[in-house]
Parts: C-alpha cells; structure tokens; sequence
C-alpha cells in the first residue's frame, strides 16, 4: 500500500497532494512526544518533587515548548542544507540525520548553560550525568529516542493523508472509505 501511495503521490519529483506545512504534524507528534517524555523525566529534576501537580505540568509545558522549537529549528535547518521542506515525506536519511545531530547539539549546550552558568534547573541526585559535557543522560536520550519516532509519525500520518486526498478511486484506502457497515 505504501508503494502505492508513493507512485499516487510522485509525478518525477513533484508531489500532487503534497501538505502545504509539513511542520504541522512535525510540531504536533513532536508536542505530544516531548510533553510525555518531560512528565516521565520529572523525578530527576530538583524540586519537583515538592511542586504542586499544577505547577509541574506548566513547568513541563513550557519545556515541552522548547522542545519543539528546539524541534522546528532543526528542522528548518536540514530543509535548508538539503534544499527542500518536503524531505521527509521522501524518507530522505540525510535532513533527518542533521535534524538529529543538530538538536542533540542545541541539547547539550542549552542543558549545560541551564544547569551551570544560568542556574534555571538542577538535576537530581538520580540523574545520572555525562561526565566530559556535564549534562544530564535524560535529555539527551530524549534527543535521541524522540526525533526518530516523531518524523515516523509526521511521515505516516502525511503518507496517510495523501492517500486519502488521492484522485484516484481505486485501492484499499479508497475501498475501505466507500464500504459502508452492515
């Protein structure tokens, strides 16, 4: 089916129902995906523990806002090393290595000014720490786990849409949308 979708969606290296925005789904999964994780990572913070229910989840709001940022530059980035937003709908592994490598990047520094000269968080006694960069291990797992599962999410959820907008009445999207129930 995937197959198909590709061969609907391709005409040479134009797309005919290619999302206008593909940072919508980027931005969205990636929000979902982060926010999670933030709430997971909590006990490794200092303080939190002590903080109101309310509190922590703003708190992890905001950071989750980061996050996509963090998320939605990277992505910026490769779009414009590699010359074209459309990217991951082709599955292209380079723009989605330099998104990776660029937010692992940002992580670490934007980490290690937080926790040192800035002082906006502490880790705590749990957090294991990385040594030479003096950065926390949750973070960074996060920017390495995370990226990957959201631009397979972004990725399938724009095939999916493409299939769906497709002209063409034929296939098993198109047979099981037109199926009504006994």
């Amino acid at each position: 089916m995937i197959e198909r979708i590709r061969q609907e969606a391709f005409i040479g290296t134009k797309y005919t129902h290619n999302p206008r925005f593909p940072e919508l789904p980027l931005a969205g999964f990636g929000f979902l995906a982060h926010f999670v994780w933030e709430m997971l990572q909590v006990p490794w913070f200092t303080g939190m523990a002590d903080a109101s229910h309310g509190s922590v989840v703003w708190l992890c709001i905001r950071a989750t806002g980061g996050d996509v940022l963090i998320l939605m530059a990277s992505f910026w980035l490769a779009s414009i090393a590699c010359g074209n937003r459309q990217w991951l709908l082709e599955g292209d592994r380079k723009p989605a290595v330099i998104l990776v490598v660029t937010a692992f990047v940002v992580t670490i520094v934007l980490e290690w000014l937080a926790t040192g000269p800035l002082e906006r968080w502490a880790y705590a006694d749990s957090m294991p720490i990385i040594p030479l960069l003096d950065v926390g291990l949750a973070p960074l797992l996060q920017w390495l786990f995370l990226p990957p599962l959201i631009m397979w999410l972004a990725r399938r959820h724009m095939l999916g849409h493409i299939a769906l907008r497709s002209d063409s009445s034929s296939g098993p999207v198109r047979e099981c949308i037109g199926k009504s129930r006994p």
